[in-house]
């Protein structure tokens, strides 16, 4: 029933539910009219690893309303209730520019986040070894990863991560990197590699990481999250992306990139 609005205003959610990746988690709210959803607002409970302490903040996401069924208020009902649920619970959404005055309306703010660049010399000679999206050892990897960011980081977003993998846009970009026990999902674009993911399975240093990395003619690279290494020397710089809003914190986020891969 949800997934019959969610195509219809944004794509086909059903692979994310065939591959049983619906969790305690996460959780929908809805209205109905005449057995169909024509409203709904998702949450997930994320396990935010902030500054190194573990926090619980609700990711906000799918929020639909059936064409026809706009200008009633629906998801103002839905978002209220949330709250109302949840309402000592930090919370955050990645939204688009034609809705970015609705969400204040519910005690949300805007924030803004920077993108991590180092500059970084990378020219291997180093045979690709490219993973399938569907591999088992994709979903070895993501779930069973010990790098995370003491800085800014999610720790049980791996239905998430695999959502992203699966969803297509990243089907070419994963590499394997068994001599340290690494996946890495990765494009070069001229002379910058993003690093939009790094799944290790143990504790390297980012000299192990850059070693190995199948990719030449690299002079800086960027990362999709917050760089875990010590040996790494980045800038937080400027760049756009989709606004991102938050409610309930109680502290600065600080300069700070969101993982790519834990956002829904």
């Amino acid at each position: 029933m949800l997934n019959n609005l969610l195509k219809d205003v944004f794509f086909d959610f059903q692979f994310w539910y065939d591959l049983n990746l619906w969790d305690e988690n996460y959780e929908s709210y809805s209205i109905t009219d005449k057995g169909e959803i024509v409203s709904n607002i998702c949450v997930y409970k994320a396990q935010i690893l902030f500054n190194q302490k573990q926090y619980t903040a609700l990711s906000v996401g799918a929020v639909a309303t059936k064409k026809e069924y706009r200008g009633r208020g629906l998801s103002r009902m839905l978002m209220e209730h949330i709250i109302n649920k949840y309402d000592n619970v930090p919370m955050y959404l990645s939204a688009n520019d034609s809705v970015v005055d609705f969400y204040p309306i519910f005690g949300f703010e805007r924030v803004y986040e920077k993108l991590p660049i180092c500059e970084c010399v990378i020219s291997n000679d180093v045979k690709p070894n490219k993973l399938s999206y569907d591999d088992p050892k994709v979903w070895k990897y993501v779930y069973n990863r010990v790098n995370f960011s003491q800085k800014l980081d999610c720790l049980n977003t791996g239905c998430i991560n695999i959502f992203h993998i699966y969803w297509g846009y990243l089907r070419n970009s994963i590499y394997e990197l068994p001599e340290i026990d690494t996946m890495v999902i990765a494009e070069q674009n001229g002379e910058t590699l993003k690093l939009i993911g790094v799944f290790s399975l143990r504790d390297i240093s980012f000299s192990d990481l850059v070693r190995y990395l199948p990719f030449t003619n690299v002079k800086r690279v960027q990362f999709g999250f917050m760089p875990y290494w010590p040996d790494v020397n980045y800038e937080m710089k400027e760049y756009e992306t989709d606004p991102l809003f938050v409610r309930g914190l109680r502290c600065n986020l600080g300069d700070f990139k969101f993982p790519e891969l834990s956002v829904t």
